[in-house]
Formats: C-alpha cells, sequence, structure tokens
C-alpha cells in the first residue's frame, strides 16, 4: 500500500470506521495471539527447515501482521463523513439507483474509498461513477468519464 502524503485525509463513514476498528481489533486481540501459539507450537518441534505447520504460521502471522499496519494506516488520518442529506443531492451514505442506456438498473451506497466493496455494493466517490454523481440529484443525466469508455447513466432514485 501507497504511503499517504501529510495531507492526504482517509474519508469512512462512521459504520466503515466502526468495522475496520473492529477487524483491526480481532485481528490483534483473537487472531494474532492465536496464530504465534501456533507459531511458538511449531517451533517447539525442532526442526523448522521442513516443518510446513511452522511456514504456514509465519505466513499467516506475516498477513495478519501486515493487514494491521494497512488499517492503521487507514486510521491514521481520518475524517468521519457525515451524511448531511441536501434536498436529495448525492453525498455520503446516500443509495443511489442508477439506469443505463439498456434500461439496467444498479444500486450502489457512496462511502468513503478505505471502505469500498463492488460486490458488496459500495462506491466512493473517487471512482469514475462517484465523480460523476457528486452532488447530482434524481431525474440527472450524467456523463460517466471511465479509463476505457464515456457513458451517460441517469439517476433514478437518492436515499
Amino acid at each position: 500500500m501507497a504511503r499517504k502524503k501529510k495531507d492526504d485525509k482517509q474519508y469512512l463513514t462512521q459504520e466503515g470506521y466502526d468495522k475496520l476498528q473492529k477487524e483491526m481489533n480481532d485481528l490483534i486481540d483473537t487472531k494474532l495471539p492465536l496464530t504465534l501459539e501456533r507459531l511458538k507450537e511449531a517451533i517447539s518441534q525442532w526442526d523448522i527447515s521442513e516443518n510446513a505447520e511452522y511456514d504456514t504460521a509465519m505466513t499467516e502471522k506475516d498477513l495478519i501482521q501486515g493487514r494491521i499496519a494497512e488499517i492503521k494506516e487507514m486510521l491514521r488520518d481520518v475524517e468521519i463523513i457525515k451524511n448531511t442529506k441536501k434536498w436529495g443531492e448525492i453525498r455520503y451514505g446516500s443509495v443511489v439507483t442508477l439506469e443505463d442506456d439498456k434500461k439496467r438498473t444498479s444500486k450502489f451506497t457512496i462511502v468513503g474509498t478505505g471502505e469500498v466493496d463492488v460486490l458488496a455494493g459500495t462506491i466512493s466517490f473517487e471512482s469514475p461513477v462517484g465523480t460523476a454523481l457528486e452532488g447530482k440529484k434524481k431525474w440527472d443525466v450524467v456523463t460517466v468519464r471511465a479509463p476505457s469508455r464515456r457513458y451517460e447513466i441517469k439517476i433514478v432514485d437518492v436515499k
């Protein structure tokens, strides 16, 4: 993960912040101690040169410690976003329903960058779609400038 500049803020909803904090606490309080115990047990088996349990535990320990560091970095300079609804304008926390030119609809929740999960239906304002939607209202038609093409979508609902 690239190191953030001093003035870079991480924008998260309160829900996203709480989720990351819970994940970090679980890693620190539960998963890391269990992995360290497995590692200690594997080391006690003397020959660690061909010990699969040792290798697995070391890899898991490194992954857990890496994720903890990643979450700490995300939470280092975080700004909790308030869902300030302003006459139907799309803001952080808004749930938007979009319609493409083939009349297919998609529903997304606008979240902070650190909590994006497209498969779960969340996008950030930093994505091409999010950039096009920021501050717009129901029934607006916006142009999305994606890396590969430009296209229009209609906003059919904002909650």
